[in-house]
């Protein structure tokens, strides 16, 4: 992923797939519900570390990958 707004396709897909509400997510990520909303709508200022805590309670975690050689930092 490269821009927040493809972040919120991810994030809408997997709470989606996982069939979660918005707020259960919310809830699972000790997040607000108007924050998840804000996260799928792609708003360009989301905080990160909100982002990571999404990602875990969907059950993903982040790792870096280098462009230019697709070696995996983290």
């Amino acid at each position: 992923m490269r821009t927040v707004r493809e972040a919120a396709a991810v994030v809408r897909e997997l709470r989606e797939q996982q069939r979660l509400t918005q707020q259960q997510l919310a809830g699972r990520a000790g997040v607000s519900r108007s924050f998840i909303a804000d996260l799928e709508g792609g708003k360009p200022t989301v905080e990160a570390g909100k982002l990571m805590d999404v990602f875990q309670a969907l059950g993903f975690e982040m790792s870096l990958r280098v462009e230019s050689s697709g070696e995996v930092r983290w």
